[in-house]
Parts: structure tokens; C-alpha cells; sequence
């Protein structure tokens, strides 16, 4: 059978005529992929419970995107979208946008009061537009996407398998504070560079500070959240463009992986990140003990460690 000619220029309001051409449940198998790549770009720079506080802001009541609802919308969990999580989706997208370019009609969008907190979740959240347009999606560029209707030039994000995020939890900081004492800079120096470059809550970039100083451990399922946030404060500092999330993960797991898990392995992730099962958070294993760089270790002190201070509780 010839194939249909089509006109050009095609109708900018219609979808791609590729899109078209696809069986329904295959397009709209497709769309449900493409819209957890979407979201998992916007979780690069905000949060779950942050996305949910802006979600608040940006329709003026509370409730409209619980935090249990993004993590099953993030991993493909959910078959059909509730109309609260879209019109959320859409407001915070838009509102985000209007701060940024267009803020003198936010007053007209019908949002909450604008916090300091808020305007540094909004200066974090990076809006989807759409790519023809380039104008800010709303909660019917959303339903788009999830119908298979809209594809966005969105890079697939880097997920972490449990295993991959253990291990890179057990080898971030000694490895990341050898890269920042290897260019000169002090802890007080480097601290000041990274919390600059993070993107997100303050905490996060606090709590990466506190790993690199031998102060505290990351937890397999925390690494997991933080691992976009790291790796783009990781490559802004250290002035690496190479250093996207999939790079630094092949860097520090590298030949140090378990058997028949090779650094082209690691981009299979064939276990998906990780999530809260019926029976809780996915278990983390004990950390493990590591002798830390002298720097780290003038640092935290002898018997300062997270792992003395643990065993040091024990009952006798």
C-alpha cells in the first residue's frame, strides 16, 4: 500500500503524523513510558514532597498531588490519571513558567501566597514547554503526553538499580572528596561551591556536604532521589561537562562492581529505581566500614563516625 502524501506545512495544532499513524495501545503504552521520562525530568530539580508543596501553591488548596501519587506516576504504576494530579501538574508547569518570564501575571493565575520558599522551588522547577510552541505545557499538554499525543525532546534520566545505589552511596564521598582536594580547595571552599551549584532544597546540597566530610552516610534509597541533583552539582563544580548522571555512575562503579555487572551493564538498570513496596521502604543494607582520607578523618574526629556513634549506643 503507498504511503499517504502528506501536507506541509502539517496543522501545528494536530499532533505528529507519526504519532497518528500508531495502533491506539501502542501509542498510548508509549505515552505512559514518555510521561514517567517526563516527570522524572522534572524530579531532577525538585523534589517529591516539593512538587507536592507547589502543587498546593499553584491551585490554592491542598491535597491536589500527594507525594505516593508521584512516586506511582514516576514509575509507570499508573494505568488511567486522576484529574486533580493533572490540573496540578498544569498549574505548577504554567505557574512555574509565568514567575520566570512573564511575572507580572501571576497575580491572575489564582495561585496561593508567593513565599520566599516558594520562589526558590519555582527558580529550581525547570517548566516543560511544548517543543513547537515553546510555550508552557497546562494539564492538557500533560494528558498529551500520557496519551502518546506529544513527545517532548526530553533525554531518558538515569535510574539507579538497588545494588548500583549501595554502591554508589559507599563510594561517593571518599571519591568526591579526593576529586576536590586534588584542585586545592579547602572544605570550607569546596561546601560553598556545591551548595551554589545544587539545584533543589538546601537540605539536599547540606546533607552532600556532610557525606564528602565523613559526617554522615547516604542511604541507598536517598542516593537514589538525590543521584540527578549530585550528579549535576558534581559536573558544575568540578567544571566537567562529561559528567552527566549515566558518567559518574560508570566512574565510580566502574571494574569495582559485582560479578556480571560490567559499566555497560549499568545502563540496563533493568531493576528500576528504587520505590516503597506494601511492606515499606526497599531495605538498605548496614553500611559499610572504609577507611576515610586524613582529611576526613580530621574532620569527623576520632569516634565521630556514623558508625561509631551507632555502635557506641549499643547495649553492653
Amino acid at each position: 500500500m503507498s504511503q499517504a502524501v502528506l501536507p506541509d506545512p502539517w496543522p501545528p495544532f494536530l499532533p505528529q503524523a507519526a504519532l497518528l499513524a500508531c495502533e491506539g495501545e501502542q501509542r498510548r503504552e508509549a505515552g505512559r513510558l514518555h510521561f514517567s521520562e517526563a516527570l522524572l525530568f522534572l524530579l531532577r530539580h525538585v523534589s517529591h514532597p516539593q512538587l507536592s508543596e507547589l502543587a498546593d501553591w499553584a491551585c490554592n488548596e491542598p491535597g491536589n498531588l500527594h507525594t505516593s501519587q508521584i512516586s506511582h506516576m514516576r514509575n509507570n504504576k499508573v494505568r488511567m490519571l486522576g484529574t486533580k494530579a493533572l490540573d496540578a501538574l498544569g498549574r505548577i508547569n504554567q505557574a512555574a513558567w509565568i514567575q520566570r518570564h512573564r511575572p507580572e501575571c501571576l497575580e491572575g493565575l489564582g495561585c496561593g501566597p508567593l513565599s520566599p520558599r516558594l520562589r526558590q522551588l519555582l527558580e529550581a522547577y525547570q517548566p516543560l514547554v511544548d517543543p513547537i510552541s515553546q510555550e508552557p505545557l497546562g494539564c492538557g499538554g500533560f494528558m498529551a503526553i500520557y496519551l502518546g499525543y506529544l513527545r517532548l525532546p526530553i533525554e531518558r534520566p538515569r535510574s539507579l538499580t538497588p545494588e548500583e545505589a549501595r554502591q554508589l552511596a559507599d563510594r561517593l564521598g571518599e571519591w568526591l572528596d579526593g576529586e576536590l582536594s586534588a584542585r586545592g580547595w579547602g572544605f570550607r571552599e569546596a561546601s560553598r561551591r556545591l551548595q551554589q551549584a545544587w539545584t533543589g532544597e538546601k537540605a539536599g546540597a547540606e546533607r552532600l556536604v556532610r557525606v564528602i566530610g565523613g559526617l554522615e552516610e547516604y542511604g541507598a534509597k536517598q542516593l537514589a532521589e538525590d543521584w540527578e541533583r549530585i550528579s549535576m552539582a558534581t559536573a558544575a563544580v568540578l567544571e566537567r561537562d562529561d559528567l552527566d548522571p549515566w558518567r559518574l555512575a560508570e566512574i565510580l562503579l566502574g571494574s569495582e562492581a559485582p560479578a556480571g555487572q560490567t559499566p555497560a551493564a549499568v545502563e540496563k538498570s533493568a531493576e528500576g529505581p528504587l520505590e516503597e513496596t506494601a511492606e515499606g521502604p526497599a531495605e538498605e543494607s548496614a553500611p559499610k566500614t572504609k577507611t576515610a582520607s586524613p582529611r576526613r578523618q580530621r574532620r569527623r574526629g576520632a569516634g565521630t563516625s556514623p558508625a561509631a556513634k551507632r555502635s557506641s549506643k549499643a547495649p553492653a
